[in-house]
């Protein structure tokens, strides 16, 4: 490579020093995450003090492997003449990058919280929803929707900023683990919520009402029976000792 390390360090450092300042370990190519594995590989580079383009190039062709480097094959076969980190860098990007379509299906379907801690899981969806339409009360209520019912019921009437959420959602976990795998799959849209709630609302009116109903049919039917001779239910059971009388009756107490 041309000059790869001579832009790290001039010939004036002790080898030692020079040897320490171009060390660049780069991970192996994040295909599900591109952007960010150049964000680190510039990191690299920085720390490292590599700063020329032909440089970077070729730390970047000799670190992708056989799946990866089909795709910028021709760059490398024919490197242009200017700017060879950029197009390696764009092109890999464009190849590997999610589409905002993709994004935002990911956004609002396969992730829950699972096996991560809830800090982990809105980072996630905080970077699927980089540049999407989604504004910060949005993503709060993607992300209430994935937690466990027992945390997501007092986490919803919190006003904090959905950083604040997670954070909370962490000491909860970390509190009491137990409860965490039974998540509830978030509601598919507001009418099948409104639903839901409609018929429970009306399951309780019905626990509610249906004894009520029974005992106060069972007592009228037993009161209102009054015997062929014409004597009340209270004066038929209790005779004179009765303390309540249900007209019509003809009971008359005994000299």
């Amino acid at each position: 490579m041309p000059d790869d390390f001579h832009d790290a360090a001039s010939e004036n450092q002790p080898a030692g020093l020079m040897t320490a300042t171009v060390a660049v370990k780069l991970p192996d190519f994040w295909k599900n995450d591109p952007d960010m594995w150049f964000a680190q590989a510039e990191a690299q580079f920085a720390l490292a003090n590599v700063t020329k383009d032909e440089t970077r190039f070729y730390h970047i062709t000799a670190k992708v492997d056989q799946t990866v480097i089909c795709h910028i094959a021709d760059l490398v076969a024919h490197p242009p003449s200017a700017n060879k980190y950029k197009a390696v860098k764009e092109r890999l990007i464009a190849r590997f990058s999610l589409s905002p379509q993709a994004k935002l299906e990911r956004l609002l379907g396969s992730h829950d919280l699972g096996d991560l801690r809830p800090t982990h899981l809105l980072a996630k969806m905080q970077e699927l929803s980089a540049g999407l339409a989604v504004d910060a009360s949005l993503l709060k209520m993607f992300f209430l929707q994935r937690l466990p019912p027992h945390i997501r019921g007092i986490l919803s009437i919190s006003d904090g900023t959905v950083t604040k959420l997670a954070e909370m959602a962490d000491k909860m976990v970390d509190h009491n683990p137990a409860n965490v795998a039974s998540v509830v799959q978030p509601v598919d849209s507001m009418e099948e919520l409104k639903n839901q709630i409609a018929a429970l609302t009306a399951e309780i009116k019905r626990m509610k009402v249906r004894p009520s109903r029974q005992r106060s049919r069972s007592t009228s039917r037993s009161l209102s029976k009054t015997p062929s001779g014409g004597v009340c239910w209270y004066h038929r059971q209790y005779g004179s000792n009765a303390h309540q009388c249900r007209e019509p009756c003809s009971f008359s107490p005994k000299n």
